[in-house]
């Protein structure tokens, strides 16, 4: 952003909305902010200066913006539009820190995560949803309840109960634009990340070794994407509860560390796991997984022996219920 139209939109300028803040963890990489307007999608982003930033961008009605790195690692969603300033208090390694002020919904926003963060963080859908539900029934008239039931409801399994919370929500807080933008951001978002394939790749794993992956070896592929510990004794729980039932031929789970250094991976989890363990230098920018856009961690990738993306997304129990599908 220019500093001319940064100075407009400090003094008020009603023709542009800007959104500032400090991003913990984040350093000197680039910040991107992305959102639909127009019915076009627009980019901004800039070098951070120890994590904080300042953009700027123009929607005359509310659009919901997405705040990521520039290895695509979503950061924070927000609501905004012209003559807002909306300031951010986030955390890189934890989107659950995160406190966001200039609007109501915003504010509403950041409260939400905050105040639910445990459930959020495991990502049963079930459990998700219910909270979402919550939320839309009780409150009816905020925008912030149709933001929800686009970014945060699975709406997979649930159509039905999706359409009818969206009924509950009024017009006014529901508007036809913002639905219709968010769903051209989340298709524009998604085109190219759910086509790729997993390629084969040699990685270092534990024990100083090397794993190599290629999709043809293994029937199926259950891919764990994490950074640290955050609650991983319930995942790990959950993996184990089906690791035993399949041959290695048949299932193969990789658990991929996007940790800072090797040091932080091998203090990350003990070395009793009876799945492969591997380390990936550069995180989800890496060359192996870069093309997968994976928007936040933990995150799981069950693949079959072609490459092909079966079940991608934040819930385990999700991915494991796809693998029993398809194994059983």
């Amino acid at each position: 952003m220019s500093l001319v139209a940064a100075v407009m939109v400090a003094c008020g300028d009603d023709t542009r909305f800007r959104v500032t803040g400090e991003v913990q963890g984040l350093g000197t990489r680039t910040i991107n902010m992305i959102y639909v307007a127009d019915g076009a999608v627009h980019q901004e982003g800039q070098p951070a200066i120890d994590g904080k930033f300042d953009l700027s961008g123009v929607s005359a009605e509310y659009t919901v913006a997405e705040l990521f790195t520039a290895q695509r690692k979503l950061i924070a969603r927000l609501i905004v539009k012209n003559g807002q300033t909306i300031n951010c208090k986030l955390d890189l390694d934890n989107p659950y820190v995160i406190e966001m002020k200039g609007n109501k919904p915003v504010e509403q926003w950041s409260g939400w995560i905050r105040q639910n963060a445990g459930i959020l963080e495991i990502g049963q859908p079930a459990q998700i949803n219910s909270l979402v539900a919550d939320y839309v029934v009780n409150h009816r008239d905020d925008i912030l309840s149709s933001a929800l039931m686009l970014t945060t409801y699975h709406a997979t399994d649930y159509e039905s109960q999706a359409d009818s919370l969206f009924a509950l929500i009024s017009p006014a807080a529901r508007p036809d634009k913002l639905v219709d933008d968010y769903r051209l951001l989340l298709s524009y978002n998604n085109t190219a990340h759910l086509n790729a394939r997993m390629r084969p790749f040699s990685l270092y794993s534990y024990g100083d070794s090397i794993e190599h992956y290629a999709p043809g070896k293994t029937s199926y592929t259950l891919f764990y994407f994490a950074a640290q510990e955050h609650r991983r004794d319930t995942i790990v729980r959950e993996i184990e509860k089906i690791y035993d039932d399949y041959s290695r031929r048949r299932l193969k789970v990789l658990d991929v560390s996007m940790a800072t250094d090797t040091l932080s991976w091998k203090r990350e989890r003990p070395d009793s796991l009876k799945w492969t363990r591997v380390w990936t230098p550069g995180g989800v920018a890496s060359a192996a997984f870069d093309p997968l856009n994976i928007p936040r961690l933990p995150y799981y990738i069950f693949a079959d022996s072609t490459g092909t993306q079966i079940y991608r997304g934040s819930s385990v129990n999700t991915a494991i219920d796809s693998l029993r599908s398809r194994l059983h």
